[in-house]
C-alpha cells in the first residue's frame, strides 16, 4: 500500500461518517475544518527534532492558530477508506518529517527571509512582513538612479520616479515603459527631472511634480511644475497641461508678481520653490503643496507675494482657484504648512461609482533643522453658509488623549522627523501610511489616528497592532 501525493491533495475522504482533514501548517484561507469536517489530522512541527507529529483532533479544540513551521507547510485531505495508509503515513512522518513526504521547499532566499526576519511563527498574534521577490530593480534603462517617489496606479501599474525620468512596471516588476523627455507637440522638450511626486487621477492621467526650464528676458530660470499626462502606458505620452509656479499662483494679486523675481529683501527668489506633493479629490481637482524659505519679510511682516509654503487647489484644467491662507506658514500649529512635503486624500479608484467626497486631506510638514511637535496634520474641510472652512481634525486629535486607545498616535509628541510620503488605503480600512526620512521607516495609522492594524482575530487584546517598521533593520543590506 502507498499514498499518492495527487489523490491526497485533490481528494476529499472520510473515514466512515466521520471525516478528517489533515493540517500541517494553517488551513487554507477561506476554508474551514468544521465545514462537514468534526475530525481533523494535526501534523505539529516538533522543534526539537524538527519533525512533524500526527494527531486527531475535534475541530471545536483547534486552537486560533496552527501554525507550527512556516516551512512544513502541506495542506490536504486524506482517507484510509481508500488507501487505509494513516498509521504508515503517521510512522513516516514521525520519523522522517514532512520534507521527506511532501518534498521540500527550501532555499537559501527563503531561509535568510525567516532568519532575518526573527520572527518567531509559534506567536499567534505577531504581524509581520516578508519581503517580496524577486525585488522590483529592473527599469528600462536596466535599473534605478536614485529613486525618490514610488506610485502605485489605478491601472495596476507601478510609477517609479528617479534621476533619469519616469520609469512604469508591471505588478510583478517587469518594465513596461518610460518616460525621460516631455514637451509640446510643436516642440521645447526638456528632461523630465527632478520629480518629487507622481500621482494620478481618476481619469487615469498622471500628475508629476518636476522641475522646468523657461527663458523670460534672457534669463533662463529653474522652476517648479506639475505636469499633467495622459497616454502613457498606451504608447503614446501626451502632455496635457503644465501648472507653473508663479504663473499659476492665482494668490499673487497683480500680474507683476506673477512672472519669477528676486526678492531683494530677503536674497531669495522664485527658484528656491518647490512643489512637493499632489493629491487628488473626487471631482478629479487636485491639492499641490509647496514648499520653500520665502514666507515673511526680514522685518517679520507678510511678504509682498503669497508665501511660498502652503496649499494651493487647482481644477481639472490647471486653473488655480484658492489659496489656503488658514494654513500657517511659519507658525507651528494645528493648522499650519510649514515647508510641507507631502499631501494625501481619501480617494478610490475610478471603478467606484460612489467615490469619497470628502475633500479632507492630510499634510505632512518637514521644515530643515527644526523639530515639530505635529509633523503630520489631518485637516477637515467644512462648507458653510459662509463658505468652505479648513478646520482642525478633532477626532483623531482626540484619540491621541487617552492611552488605552494604542499604543502610539498620528498626533503623539514628536512621532516624526522627517515626514517624506502619505498615502491613504482606499477601502474599508483608511489606513495612513507615512515615510520619515530621517527614521528610515514606514508608520501606519488606523482611520482614527491610532498607530497600527486591527488586531488578529483571536488576539488578546483589541487594541491596535503596531506593524510600523524601519530604521537599522536586520538584514545584510541594512544601513
Amino acid at each position: 500500500m502507498g499514498v499518492r501525493i495527487s489523490d491526497i491533495e485533490l481528494g476529499r475522504y472520510r473515514i466512515g461518517n466521520i471525516r478528517y482533514r489533515m493540517s500541517c501548517g494553517p488551513l487554507p484561507t477561506g476554508e474551514s475544518c468544521t465545514d462537514g469536517y468534526p475530525y481533523y489530522m494535526a501534523m505539529s512541527h516538533s522543534l526539537a527534532d524538527g519533525r512533524c507529529q500526527l494527531a486527531a483532533r475535534p475541530c471545536e479544540q483547534r486552537p486560533k492558530s496552527e501554525i507550527r513551521n512556516p516551512k512544513c507547510v502541506a495542506r490536504y485531505l486524506i482517507s484510509p477508506i481508500r488507501y487505509l495508509v494513516i498509521p504508515l503515513l503517521a510512522i513516516a512522518l514521525a520519523t522522517s518529517g514532512c520534507d521527506a513526504i511532501f518534498g521540500s521547499k527550501d532555499d537559501g532566499t527563503t531561509d535568510e527571509v525567516f532568519d532575518e526576519g526573527r520572527i518567531d511563527p509559534t506567536l499567534v498574534d505577531e504581524v509581520g512582513y516578508v519581503p517580496l521577490n524577486p525585488f522590483y530593480s529592473l527599469s528600462t534603462l536596466g535599473g534605478f538612479d536614485a529613486p525618490t517617489d514610488v506610485y502605485v496606479g489605478y491601472d495596476e501599474l507601478i510609477y517609479v520616479a528617479d534621476r533619469q525620468g519616469l520609469h512604469v512596471l508591471d505588478l510583478a516588476g517587469r518594465p513596461q515603459a518610460y518616460l525621460g523627455d516631455l514637451g509640446w507637440p510643436n516642440g521645447d522638450t526638456q528632461p523630465l527631472r527632478d520629480i518629487q511626486a507622481i500621482i494620478q487621477d481618476r481619469l487615469l492621467q498622471l500628475y508629476v511634480a518636476a522641475r522646468r526650464d523657461t527663458v523670460i528676458d534672457g534669463r533662463t530660470w529653474d522652476l517648479p511644475v506639475v505636469y499633467r499626462i495622459s497616454g502613457l502606458t498606451s504608447g503614446t505620452p501626451t502632455l496635457e497641461d503644465i501648472i507653473w509656479h508663479p504663473f499659476d499662483d492665482k494668490s499673487r494679486s497683480s500680474n507683476q508678481f506673477r512672472n519669477p523675481r528676486e526678492f531683494g529683501e530677503s536674497g531669495f527668489s522664485d527658484e528656491d520653490a518647490a512643489f512637493t506633493g499632489v493629491a487628488v479629490l473626487a471631482s478629479n481637482q487636485v491639492y499641490v503643496t509647496r514648499s520653500g524659505p520665502l514666507n515673511v519679510r526680514d522685518d517679520g511682516l507678510p511678504t509682498i507675494v503669497a508665501p511660498f509654503n502652503g496649499v494651493l487647489v487647482f481644477t481639472t484644467e490647471g486653473v488655480n482657484n484658492t489659496f489656503i491662507s488658514t494654513l500657517s506658514p511659519n507658525q507651528a500649529s494645528l493648522l499650519s504648512a510649514i515647508y510641507p512635503s507631502a499631501v494625501a486624500t481619501f480617494i478610490g479608484p475610478p471603478q467606484r461609482t460612489s467615490p469619497d467626497q470628502t475633500e479632507d486631506f492630510f499634510i505632512a510638514q518637514a521644515p530643515p533643522n527644526e523639530s515639530l511637535r505635529y509633523n503630520v496634520l489631518s485637516v477637515r474641510v467644512v462648507e458653510t453658509t459662509n463658505g468652505i472652512e479648513y478646520r482642525v481634525d478633532t477626532e483623531r486629535l482626540g484619540a491621541s488623549t487617552n492611552p488605552e486607545n494604542g499604543d502610539g498616535f498620528l498626533y503623539g509628541d514628536f512621532r516624526f522627523e522627517q515626514p517624506a510620503g502619505l498615502a491613504v488605503a482606499a477601502d474599508e480600512t483608511g489606513y495612513l501610511f507615512v515615510v520619515d526620512a530621517a527614521k528610515d521607516s514606514l508608520l501606519i495609522f488606523t482611520r482614527n489616528g491610532v498607530e497600527g492594524v486591527a488586531a488578529p482575530p483571536g488576539a488578546g487584546s483589541l487594541r491596535p497592532v503596531k506593524v510600523s517598521f524601519g530604521g537599522a533593520g536586520a538584514g545584510p543590506g541594512k544601513r
